[in-house]
């Protein structure tokens, strides 16, 4: 099998594992099953395998994987497969879908948070943990996106910082059945919904930003979520 990576890119990202302080493992959630009866092939799953296969290869043992079946990681309730579940507390902060393109860079950067802390403002960060309410953020993607990333690290720093916070990175063209209940017709577009509401695709949103905003001003939509979940509860 091919490698996935250039010889430029597997020196980047070993001096990028390299400066990690701690090693970390994450999850990778497939479904091999096929044929009569399954939940049907993942497309994708094979190239996720390879990836964290090579991952964690490059990083001399810095990054592993757990790689589990869907139905030995029903405890981690992945809404979609391949699922990168990333190595935080909680394992609240999750990939759906292959993350290639521009969605490479935020899904590689938010292994240097986890082990390193949050590159947000002090500001920012006291907003950020100064929200009680739990909810989940949905934020729809595509690899072409050159937009996407921004959001996507920002609100990966977010769910680090605050473990209330559920933050899922969809790739929406591999799971176009929920970014169409949503209506996406462009990305990236962002959904908060109340943590209750988890298993149910396409739940109602409490917040949409339909569109790119600059990561401080999704701080502002968290807080205006926030005090509209409270009002419910």
């Amino acid at each position: 099998m091919n490698s996935l990576f250039d010889e430029e890119t597997i020196s980047e990202l070993r001096r990028f594992f390299s400066t990690l302080r701690r090693n970390l493992r994450d999850i990778l959630v497939v479904d091999s099953t096929e044929g009569p009866g399954s939940s049907g092939r993942c497309n994708t799953c094979p190239e996720a395998k390879q990836l964290a296969e090579e991952l964690s290869r490059i990083s001399g043992g810095k990054l592993g994987f757990d790689m589990l079946e869907l139905g030995s990681a029903r405890q981690f309730r992945p809404r979609y497969v391949p699922a990168f579940i990333y190595d935080t507390a909680k394992k609240n902060v999750r990939f759906y879908g292959l993350p290639s393109g521009h969605e490479f860079a935020p899904f590689i950067y938010v292994h240097e948070y986890i082990s390193e802390g949050a590159r947000l403002d002090e500001h920012v960060v006291e907003e950020v943990e100064s929200i009680e309410a739990p909810m989940h953020v949905k934020i729809f993607v595509t690899p072409e996106c050159p937009y996407c990333s921004a959001v996507v690290d920002f609100m990966n720093q977010v769910g680090i910082v605050n473990n209330n916070i559920t933050v899922e990175t969809i790739e929406a063209f591999e799971h176009s059945h929920e970014a169409d209940m949503y209506h996406v017709l462009y990305v990236p577009y962002v959904a908060i919904t109340r943590i209750e509401d988890y298993d149910t695709y396409g739940a109602p949103p409490v917040e949409v930003v339909p569109g790119y905003v600059p990561p401080e001003e999704l701080v502002e939509v968290l807080k205006k979520a926030e005090r509209k979940l409270k009002r419910t509860t």
